[in-house]
């Protein structure tokens, strides 16, 4: 949204509200934008948040309305289509309170009777509701409130184009850029580069990304370096931590993987075209629209080991296939993700609900 908003300023005045304490009000409080917090709680396992979560959801609608109504704003435009809470805003408003909602998650990976229900009242009560890829959209009826808006491309670029000369010591690196957390993917890049490594020992893996400090994650991470242990391929596997310079660290690479199990659009394959490292992905959901297979990256068949294994073989084995990837990726992306499709279109959606 931050990449969005930003280009759709001054015409369009933007404020935030995050979740107390989030570390994201820093970022956005550099870019110039107001920024509220609201102690959101979402639906969990946990007994604390289930018995919270009603009482909350009316209590941070009201704030909301409140908030809305002192700051003079129009719409109140949702960041995923669980979060309920400018719903309750808009019946407080007695409608006045436009709702805009954002799907970001793939829903068919959600459990149903929530994402249905979620469903439901987004295409009854939102004005109109924002999917991030055709994959998402096709889980909601056919509803003209109901449309595909793409994410926009990243910013400008700071570093040259990559070249990708073959190496020195003859290796090629590979990338797999992502926050440590079970569905990402990772626990299927492992075995599958171990599987490529058997066939070519000249290829690393290093894994970047960052825990969010949460229990789960760390001990995922942990797992993930001790099945490389125990492998003994400490010495061609890395682990690195959350990434602040991406556009580097992707034009250092030769191939860029993303193995995730559930993706409903998938920002990191889209920077991994868009600054030009050769990328393989997994078919699950949002991929499989940011580039043509076989001309500007390889698909695989979603939690297919094998098939990851060949990919990551095949093209670790031809330089120039990973050098027409990736000027086909930078080519595919800039005419696809072009403005007209992406901040312009979400541009032209606010008007069209302020004009109500």
């Amino acid at each position: 949204m931050r990449h969005a908003t930003n280009s759709l300023r001054p015409a369009l005045r933007f404020e935030y509200v995050l979740p107390t304490g989030s570390g994201g009000r820093a970022v956005l409080e550099a870019d110039g934008y107001v920024v509220h917090e609201l102690p959101f709680v979402e639906i969990s396992r946990r007994k604390a948040d289930l018995l919270l979560y009603g009482p909350m959801l009316l209590l941070n609608g009201w704030r909301l309305y409140r908030l809305a109504r002192r700051q003079g704003a129009r719409i109140i435009h949702l960041n995923d289509f669980y979060n309920l809470t400018g719903y309750v805003a808009r019946l407080l408003s007695l409608g006045r309170l436009q709702v805009v909602t954002h799907v970001r998650f793939l829903p068919q990976s959600l459990p149903q009777p929530l994402a249905r229900s979620w469903r439901w009242l987004a295409e009854r009560a939102a004005s109109r509701v924002v999917c991030v890829s055709e994959a998402v959209r096709r889980y909601f009826s056919v509803n003209p409130k109901v449309q595909v808006i793409y994410d926009p491309l990243p910013g400008q670029e700071r570093y040259p184009a990559p070249v990708h000369p073959p190496r020195p010591d003859g290796t090629v690196q590979l990338l797999y850029l992502s926050n440590y957390i079970q569905g990402k993917g990772q626990d299927l890049a492992l075995p599958a580069f171990r599987a490529a490594y058997a066939q070519n020992s000249r290829l690393r893996l290093r894994f970047v990304g960052g825990d969010m400090g949460m229990l789960k994650n760390q001990q995922f991470r942990q797992q993930l370096e001790a099945n490389v242990e125990q492998a003994g391929l400490q010495a061609v596997v890395a682990f690195g931590s959350f990434a602040t310079d991406v556009e580097k660290e992707m034009k250092a690479a030769d191939i860029i993987l993303n193995f995730s199990e559930s993706e409903s659009f998938s920002l990191t394959c889209l920077d991994a075209l868009f600054y030009g490292t050769s990328l393989i992905a997994s078919d699950c959901g949002g991929p499989a629209e940011l580039f043509v297979n076989g001309e500007s990256g390889l698909l695989v068949p979603n939690r297919d080991v094998a098939a990851m294994a060949r990919a990551i073989n095949q093209l670790a084995a031809d330089a120039d296939l990973r050098t027409r990837f990736a000027e086909a990726g930078r080519r595919f992306v800039r005419q696809k993700f072009a403005p007209a499709h992406t901040f312009e279109t979400l541009a032209a959606l606010y008007q069209q609900v302020l004009a109500k």
